[in-house]
């Protein structure tokens, strides 16, 4: 078959492509990193064309949707597609509002370095696996984030599911906020059969509410400090944080139940570097270290600056965040404002509006700035990245550790920081 994809320079996409190409499909595609959407990227010989979720009505890539539905050639979302090829697998998924795309990488690794051969398909490029998406197996194993968004995790149906936390996020997606997140979590964990397993974390009170309100029969297994089992590591990770210590607790008990020597597991988590864009050192700039990190969600964002905190402990904590989407940013407003007390300093860039799935609301960063400053008056507000750069330039020594977070590339600050080095 010939498939084309819209948004193939995407993590996931990009995953998805090398992945048909390996079962000798024909795949071309198209994205607005390399040379964006165009009507006449549709060709009468393509078979089936694949869109994002972030292709909708609106947005760049919507053009070649059109020129498809015009040709009569049908159009498919990412997760319909994702649901199609692993429907005939022992599929292992990850989900939950955070901790998806180092969990996924953390249980591919151990699958692999057990010699189980999975497929791995993880949120992000990952050292471990040659900075790649994805590892390419021969088993029946595959390995995979499920995310909510869109509801595309009800494409998916595991055997095995890794359940990390659930929390308002989304609200595009989840209008009725945590009720209906919570009610259509129901409906994706009755995806897993009588006879399969959901590890999930007992710290998260949503959890425990939405597993009494499933009719499957799988087991459920949990980790998390109030488990009675899968409570406390023996062996030290080299990424930083509580959250990085339940993530790889629930790979314990993953390997429990597949059969995976515990020292397996412990040699490859003590070595883990963790993923792209998730806690990653970049280098130094007149003696202050610098990280980025994805993190988009208050929680997130908390649990980032905990892990800070512990690796960092002594250092001035500077932080540069790019607000993502206003229909996050608006309801979350409060909780964004608490996320960023363990920061002495906070910088806040102009809200990321995302076409197609974002509207302008009454809401500004200018406003955020304010609702941190009521918590700890630690934030202020700059326009462009020059401001940004040359205010590090003269603020940061061997006294500062600076963390650049938020899902666009806010990680450019660091970039240019080091290029101004040079």
């Amino acid at each position: 078959m010939k498939y084309h994809l819209i948004g193939d320079s995407g993590v996931s996409m990009r995953g998805i492509k090398k992945y048909l190409q390996s079962m000798g499909h024909i795949v071309t595609g198209s994205d607005l990193k390399t040379g964006g959407h165009l009507y006449e990227n549709i060709t009468p010989d393509i078979d089936l064309v694949v869109r994002t979720s972030a292709v909708n009505p609106g947005s760049a890539g919507w053009v070649e949707v059109e020129a498809a539905e015009k040709l009569g050639i049908k159009v498919r979302k990412r997760s319909e597609i994702l649901g199609e090829l692993t429907k005939d697998k022992r599929l292992i998924a990850i989900s939950g509002m955070h901790g998806k795309t180092t969990v996924t990488a953390m249980a591919g690794l151990v699958l692999i370095k057990a010699g189980m051969d999975p497929t791995v398909l993880v949120g992000d490029q990952v050292r471990d696996l040659e900075n790649d998406v994805i590892h390419i197996g021969k088993s029946e194993l595959f390995v995979m984030e499920a995310c909510e968004y869109d509801r595309s995790f009800l494409d998916f149906y595991p055997e095995i599911l890794i359940l990390t936390n659930i929390e308002e996020e989304h609200l595009d997606t989840y209008p009725g906020g945590i009720e209906e997140i919570k009610s259509t979590f129901v409906d994706y964990l009755n995806h897993i059969p009588d006879n399969g397993l959901i590890i999930a974390c007992a710290d998260d009170d949503n959890i425990r509410e939405v597993l009494g309100k499933i009719s499957t029969k799988a087991e459920v297994v949990f980790y998390g400090e109030t488990s009675d089992d899968y409570n406390e590591l023996d062996f030290d990770l080299a990424i930083p944080g509580k959250h990085n210590v339940l993530n790889a607790l629930s790979i314990v008990a993953l390997a429990d139940h597949l059969g995976i020597d515990r020292n397996t597991v412990a040699a490859t988590l003590t070595k883990f570097a963790g993923a792209h864009r998730r806690f990653e050192y970049l280098g130094v700039y007149n003696g202050a270290s610098l990280i980025d990190d994805y993190g988009h969600h208050p929680t997130e964002i908390a649990v980032t600056l905990a892990a800070l905190a512990e690796r960092y402990p002594d250092k001035k904590k500077i932080v540069v965040f790019w607000p993502h989407q206003y229909k996050r940013i608006l309801p979350l407003i409060k909780e964004f404002a608490k996320s960023f007390v363990a920061a002495d300093e906070v910088i806040i860039k102009p809200i990321f509006f995302v076409p197609g799935r974002d509207e302008i609301l009454p809401v500004t960063s200018e406003d955020l700035v304010d609702e941190i400053n009521a918590v700890k008056k630690n934030a202020q507000y700059f326009e462009t990245d020059e401001e940004i750069v040359d205010y590090l330039k003269n603020n940061m020594n061997e006294n500062s550790v600076l963390l650049t977070i938020g899902i666009p590339p806010v990680y450019q600050i660091i970039l240019k920081l080091l290029e101004a080095k040079e």
